[in-house]
Order: C-alpha cells, then sequence, then structure tokens
C-alpha cells in the first residue's frame, strides 16, 4: 500500500479539529504526517508511525532554524498512548540530527494528533500531524441505511448470515466461480451464487461476496462482506421495460447522486450525497476494495470520507427499451477501513519491531583503535 505524506503550506494547521470525537486520547496508533514553512524558505516535516508498543519519528528540515539541514529517524517505546524515550537510528538519515528529542502527544481530534516537544530547536508551540492512516474506530462508523441491500444481503454480514438469505431466494453455491486472493499471511475470498440457466446450462442471475481477510495471526476472526454484486442477465420473458428497473432502483435506494449514472453515494450520516461522482477528499489515505461479477473483476480505491457506496448500470435493448442487463454492487468503506489496518498495522508493527530491537540492541562498547 503506498503511502502518501502531507505537507502544510503555513504555519497555521490547514486541518479543522473537532471538538468532541470518539476515539480516546490516548490512542496515538496511525500512521501521521505533517509540515510547515516559516515563510523565510525554512521547513520541516513530520512523519511518525505508532502500532502497538512500538513507534518511529521522523523529521526532515531545509533551512529549518536551529536545526539546519537534516534528515533523522528515532525509535520508541509506547504505554499507554505515551512515547518513552527516543533512540536516534543512526543507520537512516543525515545532517545534524538532535541526540534525544522528547514530546508528548495527544489526540486533539479525530483526524488530528497533536505533538508538544520539548526541545526548543524545534521551534514550534505544537505540532499538528494528520491521521494519513488510523485504526477504524467503531464508535465512528457510519449511520446504518435501513433496506440498503441487495436481496437482502449487505456488507458486514458473515457467510453463515448470507447463505440463508440466497437459499431461500433459489440461489446456489457455485464453487467453481470462487476466487481466492492470496497475500502474505492472509488471504480474501469470494464467493459466487447463481441461479437460472441459459442454453449452455450457466446462471444467469450471479451473485458475488468479498469478505475480509482470513489471517494466520487471528484464525479465529469471523471475515464479514465488505462488497456485494449482482450481475442479472434478464431473460426477454422478464418483459421488464429499462425505465421500470430505474425507478425501482429509485424507490429502494434513493435518488441517484448525479445525472450520468444510477451510482449512489451515501455520506456518513447515510444520506444520499447529490451532484457527487465519488466520495468528498479527506486526510486518511483510501483503501483498496477487491470486488468480482460475472463479467468483471478488480479492485478499486473507497475514501472512507464516504458511508456505503452503490454502483449500478441498467442495460437497455435499443429497439424496445426493455432491460437486459443489471449490475449492482455495494461497498461499504468501515470493514475494509478495519481490515486495512489489521493487516497493514500486523505487518508495520513487525519492521518497526525489528528497526527499534536493532537500533536499542546496538550497546557494546567502542573498540580500541
Amino acid at each position: 500500500m503506498k503511502i502518501k505524506t502531507i505537507l502544510q503550506s503555513c504555519i497555521v494547521s490547514v486541518w479543522m479539529v473537532s471538538p468532541v470525537f470518539a476515539q480516546d486520547a490516548a490512542d496515538i496508533r496511525g500512521y501521521w504526517a505533517g509540515g510547515y514553512t516559516d515563510g523565510q524558505g525554512g521547513e520541516i516535516q513530520f512523519e511518525m508511525i505508532v502500532i502497538e508498543d512500538v513507534g518511529q519519528l521522523k523529521y526532515d528540515t531545509n533551512n529549518w532554524g536551529a536545526l539546519g539541514f537534516s534528515i533523522c529517524e528515532y525509535v520508541f517505546p509506547v504505554e499507554n498512548g505515551v512515547a518513552g524515550k527516543l533512540t536516534r537510528n543512526s543507520g537512516a538519515g543525515t545532517g545534524d540530527c538532535l541526540a534525544e528529542p522528547s514530546f508528548t502527544a495527544s489526540r486533539t481530534g479525530p483526524e488530528v494528533l497533536t505533538l508538544t516537544f520539548a526541545n526548543p530547536e524545534i521551534a514550534l508551540d505544537k505540532v499538528e500531524l494528520g491521521g494519513v492512516l488510523r485504526p477504524f474506530d467503531p464508535e465512528q462508523a457510519h449511520a446504518k441505511v435501513e433496506g440498503l441491500d441487495i436481496l437482502g444481503i449487505a456488507p458486514g454480514m458473515t457467510m453463515e448470515e448470507i447463505e440463508p438469505v440466497l437459499t431461500a431466494k433459489d440461489y446456489t453455491r457455485q464453487e467453481t466461480r470462487d476466487r481466492v486472493l492470496e497475500y502474505q499471511g492472509f488471504a480474501i475470498e469470494q464467493k459466487a451464487w447463481g441461479k437460472g440457466a441459459d442454453e449452455y446450462g450457466n446462471p444467469t442471475d450471479w451473485i458475488f461476496v468479498t469478505f475480509t481477510s482470513k489471517k494466520e495471526w487471528a484464525p479465529d476472526e469471523v471475515p464479514v462482506a465488505t462488497d456485494v454484486g449482482r450481475e442479472w442477465s434478464i431473460p426477454d420473458a422478464e418483459g421488464i421495460a429499462g425505465a421500470t428497473l430505474v425507478d425501482t432502483l429509485a424507490k429502494k435506494y434513493g435518488p441517484r447522486s448525479n445525472n450520468i449514472n444510477e451510482d449512489r453515494w451515501y455520506d456518513r450520516s447515510g444520506q444520499v450525497m447529490t451532484d457527487a461522482y465519488s466520495c468528498p477528499a479527506g486526510i486518511h489515505q483510501s483503501v483498496m476494495s477487491n470486488y468480482t461479477l460475472a463479467s468483471e473483476v478488480g479492485e478499486e480505491e473507497v475514501a472512507v470520507t464516504c458511508g456505503a457506496i452503490l454502483k449500478a448500470y441498467v442495460g437497455t435493448d435499443s429497439s424496445t427499451g426493455r432491460a437486459s442487463t443489471l449490475k449492482i454492487r455495494l461497498t461499504d468503506p468501515d470493514p475494509l477501513w478495519a481490515d486495512f489496518w489489521s493487516t497493514w498495522g500486523h505487518s508495520e508493527a513487525a519492521r518497526l519491531k525489528s528497526i527499534y530491537d536493532g537500533v536499542t540492541g546496538a550497546t557494546g562498547a567502542a573498540p580500541e583503535l
């Protein structure tokens, strides 16, 4: 997963701070980044990662006061949200770095981490960093939208919950169309169901579900759906007008978000966004979502600034106006967000721990020269 850094263009933070938020102010886990300029050609950028009980701080200065020009990296232990002694990683960076920076950290907003340094060389009263990556907070989950499902199934449901719903609607499992996406230490499963039959005996009405990952380090964790899709090749015998299907989508899912397609983008409060073609911009990096339909598979970026996202397409016969195809997918960023943090955080924790052990374990006495 690519990580994007954030640079503030002025000495005052550009990020709005919410006065009240659910996540514990002591929770400093995440990848945080931000920067400042002094208006005289000086710049300083910060990056901080905290996973579990280990953290890493980097700062990069360019003609920044007493710090001059430097790239400096430190590692530190974390206990109950409090950073311990910072130890410089002398193998990473150049320039004159602070021997032992010290700071206190606190969450001053759901997307903001504030650092207060004890070192006057930093020349900032407070340093505000944006949460480029951070753990999902269940208390900040988007509002639930009643009836937002596809044939009764929706993201967040388990396989045990989905199976009987589809069985009752005469869909049967199609194991030959299942897919497994393998990664280091975890796998993402995509399951298929179908009903009806074309001239070759293949289903004409398909349901596909992508689940959160199965992890080697968390074997008891139960995967939940992240993306639910349906692709229906509508038989002529159904006699459904394309306009009827469009109206049916509107009755079930609300007005479409724009006049280009049948997509619906829901905000975090559960309302359909109008004049929208994508999620609004936010500090947190988008997370990747895998999906599959009968005629396509792929992955796409999903912004956590949205609630649920519904993508729909109605194909029609140009001569009769009858509906010939329905493609519809429902994606939820919240289980994707939580799953991304769980998988990325696991490997990142191992990396940080390795660096920390290597740096703090270098305690041998200076050799005779």
